[in-house]
């Protein structure tokens, strides 16, 4: 990789705002990177864009929502169109999402240039509400038309921002579990993170609920912040009954009413409760910096839908003596998994491979029988054992035969099996 890319970057492309982040060497913590307007700097661009047709002029952000309804096309719901489909109608044009996308996250990454003129992304973290296939393939293609290929690129969700960010915090702050409300447009969620220190490396999870339909937005709307304290307090408490959460954290837009500080105040009664509306652009940024090999969670697997919940090893003989050699490790994005080794058996008829979960603490063997090349002299075959994922939770084992040389020529033959894990 280039010496010169060297800036760890979080965004948090959401879907009123987007937030970017780049994390400081100095201070050892992202930091908010914001466009200059006039005497001030905003850090919040609203993920709108708008033409003007007739001319040809795009405008961004800020500059779109002020723009003339009467001459520019609004597109107020790019994430939403980049997660369903590939083109959209508005005003009877086509728009291509790619397209809007690109141009969209143009404009929010030529923030990096104020920030740092000589220097190029390192590792881009991009975080969105809820991943599916086509946000992923649209997000991938809209930067990669930026030169931002996938060795560059992550794309999470917020509930993965959120484990990077709360981990990332002094560790009497993720001593016990840690909460955080969510409340935007769409409603009130509480996710809740917990940690097991009884395994090493910890094991990181979190479950999330949508408390939407007793604090929904319209609350907000209609403006009796004595019923909106109330119902926030009531979902609350009831969120945390019996739990040991001694952090929490308040996101969302919903709470920059005068009705939440009273709210919090009650809140934090045995509890240390932190308000900050850049939470997962920075836990984004914190993932930058461990995909990028510059982090400093080894200790920690996080799990989510994309990473696997099995280490996948294989029992070797190697500098006089036996030992398991991993193929896979829990906590990977699957995805992302694409490993080999060469192996040469030794008066063996089987290949052993182990899963063993880190969940549940059980372990598996899978038998490969080498049945087939029981005529050739022993030491002479050497076989590439190749593993990938079909899916989070199926794991494709590829076994190729390489012969030996010229004392055994390759019989070209490739075996592939579908485990469950």
């Amino acid at each position: 990789m280039n010496e010169d890319r060297q800036l760890l970057v979080g965004m948090d492309f959401g879907e009123f705002v987007t937030q970017i982040s780049c994390y400081d060497n100095k201070i050892f913590e992202p930091v908010p990177i914001g466009r200059t307007d006039g005497a001030n700097r905003e850090y919040e661009i609203p993920t709108v864009i708008a033409v003007d047709i007739a001319s040809g002029q795009w405008l961004y952000g800020k500059a779109a929502v002020n723009a003339s309804a009467e001459n520019y096309i609004k597109i107020t719901n790019i994430l939403e169109m980049a997660g369903k489909c590939d083109e959209f109608e508005l005003d009877g044009y086509k728009f291509r999402t790619v397209e809007m996308v690109r141009r969209f996250m143009t404009n929010c990454l030529s923030i990096l240039k104020e920030y740092s003129p000589n220097e190029t992304i390192k590792k881009l973290v991009v975080s969105v509400e809820e991943k599916n296939d086509h946000i992923v393939k649209v997000i991938e293609e809209a930067l990669q038309t930026l030169g931002i290929e996938s060795d560059r690129l992550i794309i999470q969700s917020h509930k993965q921002s959120y484990m990077y960010y709360a981990v990332s915090q002094p560790d009497e702050l993720w001593m016990n579990n840690v909460g955080m409300f969510e409340y935007g447009k769409k409603g009130l969620t509480y996710s809740q993170i917990s940690i097991d220190r009884k395994s090493v490396p910890y094991i990181v999870g979190a479950e999330k609920k949508d408390l939407s339909d007793v604090v929904p937005y319209q609350l907000v709307l209609e403006g009796d912040e004595n019923k909106l304290k109330y119902a926030f307090i009531n979902s609350a408490n009831t969120s945390l009954h019996k739990q040991m959460v001694t952090t929490v954290y308040i996101t969302g837009s919903g709470f920059e009413g005068r009705w939440s500080e009273d709210a919090l105040k009650e809140l934090c009664i045995g509890r240390r409760v932190f308000r900050g509306q850049n939470l997962f652009t920075k836990g984004a940024c914190y993932a930058a910096r461990e995909f990028a090999g510059e982090g400093k969670l080894d200790g920690f697997i996080f799990l989510d839908d994309d990473m696997i919940v099995s280490d996948i090893m294989i029992k070797t003989y190697h500098n006089a003596e036996v030992g398991e050699v991993a193929l896979a490790r829990a906590g990977t994005r699957w995805k992302d998994i694409d490993n080999s080794i060469d192996v040469i058996p030794d008066d063996e008829d089987e290949i052993e491979i182990i899963v063993r979960n880190v969940l549940e603490h059980e372990a598996r063997a899978h038998i490969l029988s080498l049945s087939g090349f029981s005529g050739r002299a022993n030491r002479m075959t050497r076989f590439t054992i190749r593993i990938r994922f079909a899916d989070r939770n199926t794991c494709i084992v590829t076994l190729k035969d390489n012969g030996f040389g010229e004392f055994c020529p390759s019989s070209n033959r490739i075996w592939e099996r579908y485990i469950k894990i």
